[in-house]
């Protein structure tokens, strides 16, 4: 059985592991990417990650140019805003992986709309801090939403 300062002991420790897990700052490069895909600002989305970045989006193989491409207006600008809400961080040594829910809510002339994606990032440390190498993308249907996700805004 505990006593009261073991109780205590245990409850901090599985509160900061968690806290650990959502604010590694490994993954503060992935929010950066995103309100700069959001600011149309290709510059600093190459700033985000490794020159040998490769995104796997929903079955396809694409460089940041080919991400930088997608995300630009095609006619006028749109409006995006991005949430997070990250499932777990593995660190081993100057690489961690990260898995999350992604969702983005668009406005355009077209109307608002919402897209949820399930993702993981693999991140590496190098001299000026930490780069996203590698994302994988896997777009949810409407129907697939996760529930009872407790979405946190990034501008």
């Amino acid at each position: 059985m505990f006593n009261s300062k073991g109780l205590i002991a245990l409850v901090l420790l599985c509160v900061s592991n968690s806290v650990i897990a959502i604010e590694h700052p490994a993954f503060m490069p992935v929010k950066k990417l995103f309100a700069a895909m959001s600011a149309f600002d290709g510059k600093a989305m190459k700033a985000t990650s490794t020159k040998d970045f490769q995104l796997l989006e929903h079955g396809e193989d694409w460089t940041m140019q080919m991400l930088i491409d997608a995300v630009q207006p095609k006619g006028k600008p749109y409006e995006r805003r991005n949430f997070f809400q990250q499932i777990k961080a593995v660190e081993n040594g100057n690489s961690v992986w990260i898995s999350y829910w992604n969702k983005a809510e668009f406005n355009d002339e077209k109307g608002r709309g919402t897209v949820v994606w399930l993702e993981s990032a693999v991140m590496v440390k190098e001299k000026d801090g930490w780069k996203v190498q590698m994302l994988h993308s896997t777009r949810l249907g409407k129907d697939r939403h996760p529930q009872g996700i407790n979405w946190v805004e990034y501008k």
